[in-house]
């Protein structure tokens, strides 16, 4: 099938199961408190086929994409007719329970879509876990130009105390084309800078140019090639390079490639100087003298050895009480990261690019659909429920969060405010919408055409 097709199919569905929980939830809350429901529907535009049961009309629409419920008097705008069924009849304790129940089930959504992909397969990276120790940075880099070193300890970054390495990346991930402020712990010194990320690529992580310290372990082993003669095994852990410690498989290949000749003085297939190599297995310390040979590699030439790294993620399968609680803790995690990343937005200390639109989402959907189990889609699906989820608490009118704030405003002042006001204030919340959103199109149109190109 055409990627682009894919990509279009299952972007539809997944929005489409999303909204659809999103209203499901506002039509439960609203059934319980005793307004009447006009319509509840799966799908937009011309109804296809239905019944009716009650006042409600259950139909199927032409469009799949969510669906909608239709409460009577809900339209602010409308003068209520005092009907004891109608939404605005309502006090305003339970329509904020109404409001408040559709982005409630996004959120549930996206806990309960992450407990059967962690039952399945949870990945474990111990190097995500531990301090934000710097291994290597890449020349030339958002990171060297922050004048951020080898060896240097991240001890803050925007606000987080004592960073992990997941911490540092989800910080970086929404600070692109903005200075986040770093506090780095130098043998002692404290330094402070800011680090820019730059963007890199539609679907790429943000450049930052930093790596941590990490175990470096060999997995494949070309036949016959110097590594292979020297006797080196799948699973040997690299220590250290000519009596140097190894920090991570980046740095073993730079001091591979620094004690070897010029690239352009040899031909390729000739044998470099041989490196001794000190591995650790089965818990005992070897030493391997290796000679590497130039050979070409993606399109230009280095000094190999001819073995892979392979990465110490594991995949554990959980039992549904720890698969929840860690679905429960993730999900946390990533709220706060949507809200800092909202609280930046605000501030200008975010870039309005950092924000993926449909063509984004639907790229990222596609991809995951094409993966042979169901498992990456669950987990795209269950965070795009989470932002579509805290995004709608916003205090936007229009939104959910706009209607839950004028429900608290007035129930300060103890009185309705003014239809002509909720009016002015829904059309201004409308178009500052429609702006965000064609601004959203707009980059991911532009990250396409530059990926593309």
């Amino acid at each position: 099938m055409n990627p682009i097709l894919i990509d279009i199919v299952a972007v539809a569905i997944v929005l489409g199961v999303i909204v659809f929980v999103h209203e499901l939830g506002h039509f439960i809350a609203a059934k319980i408190f005793g307004v009447r429901v006009e319509t509840f529907s799966l799908g937009f535009g011309k109804r296809l086929m239905g019944f009716t049961a009650g006042d409600t009309d259950y139909r199927i629409s032409l469009l799949p994409l969510g669906g909608y419920v239709r409460m009577a008097g809900e339209n602010p705008m409308d003068q209520p007719s005092g009907k004891p069924d109608e939404f605005l009849s309502k006090p305003r304790w339970q329509r904020f329970i109404i409001a408040f129940a559709g982005p409630l089930m996004n959120i549930l959504l996206a806990i309960g879509l992450l407990v059967p992909v962690y039952m399945r397969e949870y990945p474990h990276n111990p190097v995500l876990d531990r301090p934000a120790v710097v291994a290597e940075v890449q020349p030339d880099s958002p990171a060297a130009k922050a004048g951020i070193r080898p060896q240097d300890r991240i001890i803050e970054v925007g606000g987080n105390q004592n960073p992990t390495w997941e911490t540092l990346f989800m910080q970086t991930a929404i600070s692109v084309d903005r200075p986040l402020s770093l506090t780095i712990d130098r043998g002692g010194q404290v330094v402070h800078t800011a680090l820019t990320p730059i963007q890199d690529g539609n679907s790429n992580p943000p450049l930052v140019g930093l790596a941590p310290e990490e175990v470096t372990r060999f997995g494949e082993v070309n036949k016959n090639s110097p590594a292979e003669q020297a006797g080196l095994k799948p699973g040997d852990l690299a220590l250290a390079v000519d009596g140097r410690k190894v920090l991570d498989p980046g740095n073993l290949v730079e001091e591979i490639q620094a004690v070897q000749p010029p690239l352009d003085s040899v031909k390729l297939g000739t044998p470099g100087k041989t490196i001794t190599l000190t591995v650790e297995r089965n818990g005992k310390s070897l030493t391997l003298p290796v000679t590497p040979t130039l050979a070409e590699n993606v399109s230009k030439r280095q000094w190999m050895i001819g073995a892979a790294f392979t990465s110490d993620t594991t995949f554990l399968r959980l039992p549904f009480s720890e698969a929840l609680q860690h679905s429960l803790q993730d999900n946390k995690r990533y709220s706060m990261v949507i809200l800092d990343l909202v609280g930046k937005l605000v501030s200008q200390k975010a870039s309005i690019q950092t924000l993926q639109g449909p063509v984004g989402i639907a790229a990222v959907t596609g991809e995951a659909a094409r993966a042979p189990t169901l498992l990456p889609l669950f987990s795209v699906t269950s965070l795009i429920s989470l932002n579509l989820g805290l995004l709608n608490l916003l205090p936007i009118p229009v939104l959910d969060g706009g209607m839950i704030l004028f429900l608290f405003i007035e129930s300060i002042l103890r009185h309705d405010v003014s239809t002509r006001i909720k009016e002015r204030v829904y059309q201004a919340g409308f178009a500052f919408l429609l702006i965000l959103m064609t601004v959203v199109v707009y980059n991911d149109i532009v990250r396409a055409v530059v990926v593309r190109n």
